[in-house]
């Protein structure tokens, strides 16, 4: 009896713990759509920083991203139906005339900005 308890018990916590697990990795989980992003900065030369709506995020290129002609219409381009922080596969930034493609590396949410900044 004593071991059904136990073990009653071990998978009681068990479940919590994937509960609390699954729950924080829902949270940590940062999307945008690419139709919401609105501007675009260089950072430096493998960082493009975007805004979507109140957000912006921090894109890492394989290129360097100076060398992307600015002055022509840029566009991000996604396999998925969103791009969430982490792993950059499948999204591009994509510009310039002639258009070159730049695959992103990377996707991450970019600090808040101090106040008065």
């Amino acid at each position: 009896m004593r071991v059904l308890l136990a073990l009653a018990a071990a998978l009681a916590l068990a479940s919590c713990a994937t509960d609390s697990s699954d729950q924080t990795a829902a949270d940590a989980r940062d999307c945008f759509f690419a139709n919401q992003v609105s501007g675009y900065d260089v950072v430096d030369e493998r960082t493009v920083q975007v805004r979507a709506g109140s957000r912006r995020y921090l894109l890492t290129t394989l290129f360097n991203a100076r060398d992307l002609d600015w002055t022509q219409a840029i566009a991000i381009r996604s396999t998925t139906s969103s791009i969430c922080t982490g792993n950059g596969l499948g999204v591009e930034i994509i510009g310039g005339d002639p258009q070159r493609t730049y695959p992103v590396q990377a996707v991450a949410r970019a600090p808040d900005p101090t106040p008065g900044s």
